[in-house]
C-alpha cells in the first residue's frame, strides 16, 4: 500500500508539473500576440462603482468627497468642507455593530437591495413582530437593518433584551416607548 501510495503521489506531482509547464509555455508563446491584439483597441472608460451606503449621513459625506466640482468659489468650497465635518461628528455618534448572519446575508444581497428600495413612506411599522426588539428600533444610532432587524425566535429576541437593555430599564418606575413614531406623543 505504501508503494501504491508513492507512486499515486509521484504521478500527481508529475502530472501538476507538465501542467504548470505546458501553461507557461503557452503563456509566454501567445503573450506577444495578445499585447500587440489589445494595442489596437481603445481603451474602456472608468465607470466609477455605485456607492450603497444605508446611513443617509455616510451617502451624504460619500457623495461630498467623491464628487466635488472644479469650478467653486473659496465661499462654496468653504460650505461644503463646514457641512462635511457636521457630517463626521454625526457619524461619530453613530455605532456600527456586529454584522449578523454575514453568509445568509451574501447569498440574499439582492433581495435586500429590492426590499431597502420598496420601504415606502412606512420605514417602521407601529405595530412590531414577536422577534423584532423593540428598544433597538428606536436606536437612532442603529442602521436601518439593525434596528428592524427579526430575530430566530420570540425567546432569542428576549435573550437578546435581557442583556443588552434590561440593566437600563433596572430602575425604572415607568417605561416609555422608543419607536419613532411615539417618541413625540409621550407614551
Amino acid at each position: 500500500i505504501r508503494e501504491l501510495t508513492k507512486l499515486i503521489a509521484a504521478k500527481e506531482a508529475q502530472r501538476k508539473k507538465a501542467i504548470r509547464q505546458a501553461y507557461r509555455e503557452d503563456y509566454f508563446h501567445n503573450r506577444p500576440t495578445w499585447d500587440i491584439d489589445t494595442d489596437g483597441q481603445e481603451e474602456e472608460e472608468y465607470t466609477e462603482p455605485a456607492i450603497d451606503l444605508h446611513i443617509p449621513e455616510r451617502a451624504q459625506l460619500a457623495q461630498i468627497l467623491c464628487s466635488q466640482p472644479d469650478n467653486l468659489s473659496s465661499g462654496e468650497l468653504l460650505e461644503l468642507r463646514i457641512q462635511a465635518a457636521e457630517l463626521m461628528v454625526v457619524l461619530c455618534g453613530k455605532r456600527e455593530t456586529v454584522k449578523r448572519n454575514r453568509i445568509r446575508r451574501r447569498a440574499q444581497a439582492n433581495a435586500n437591495v429590492a426590499v431597502e428600495e420598496s420601504l415606502g413612506p412606512d420605514p417602521f411599522p407601529l405595530l412590531l413582530d414577536r422577534k423584532q426588539c423593540p428598544r433597538c428600533i428606536g436606536d437612532e444610532t442603529l442602521s436601518h437593518g439593525e434596528r428592524t432587524f427579526k430575530y430566530s425566535r420570540p425567546a432569542v429576541m428576549y435573550d437578546h433584551f435581557d442583556r443588552k437593555h434590561g440593566q437600563q430599564l433596572g430602575g425604572v418606575k415607568q417605561m416609555s416607548c422608543n419607536h419613532p413614531k411615539c417618541r413625540g406623543k409621550a407614551v
